[in-house]
């Protein structure tokens, strides 16, 4: 027994009449989700570029507060006598006869250079004469990383 196809006449196939192309409706839609995921990608990376500027900052705070500590290393004998002290400072100063104000003019500068002279990049340094040992302090304004009015802080001690 031979089942003859009915072949269906030339241009009208019946699923053709069920779907004829995309709608409008699935395009705006596609659109819609489209634009979100980039929405969400443009985010992230806006939130990426903060926060390495943040880590870029910690990582110079952690260097100069170090460059700090190795400039009262270097010059042991006027550290023994807490020569090096200096209240925190958040302006530039100008260098003097000693030896220790021409390291924290320096060091000064160095801080407002790498975080800017806002008035929120001070450095400071403390001397504790019981256990000889400095505590340097570095603090600047992260923000713009944190999202609000925030000062960080640094500190390293330095034992001579």
């Amino acid at each position: 027994m031979k089942f003859a196809c009915r072949q269906p006449k030339r241009g009208h196939h019946p699923r053709l009449k069920l779907q004829r192309g995309v709608s409008l409706l699935e395009v705006l839609i596609a659109v819609l989700v489209l634009s979100l995921g980039l929405l969400g990608v443009a985010g992230l990376q806006t939130a990426n570029i903060r926060n390495t500027q943040s880590a870029h900052q910690r990582t110079m705070a952690v260097l100069l507060a170090s460059s700090m500590a190795e400039r009262i290393r270097a010059n042991a004998t006027a550290a023994v006598n807490g020569n090096f002290a200096l209240p925190l400072r958040c302006s530039a100063m100008s260098a003097g006869a000693s030896i220790q104000s021409v390291e924290h003019a320096s060091w000064l500068t160095e801080i407002m250079t790498a975080f800017g002279n806002s008035g929120t990049s001070c450095g400071g340094v403390t001397y504790n004469a019981a256990t000889r040992t400095y505590i340097v302090t570095v603090q600047w304004d992260d923000s713009r990383a944190l999202g609000g009015s925030t000062t960080m802080t640094i500190t390293h001690v330095a034992r001579i």
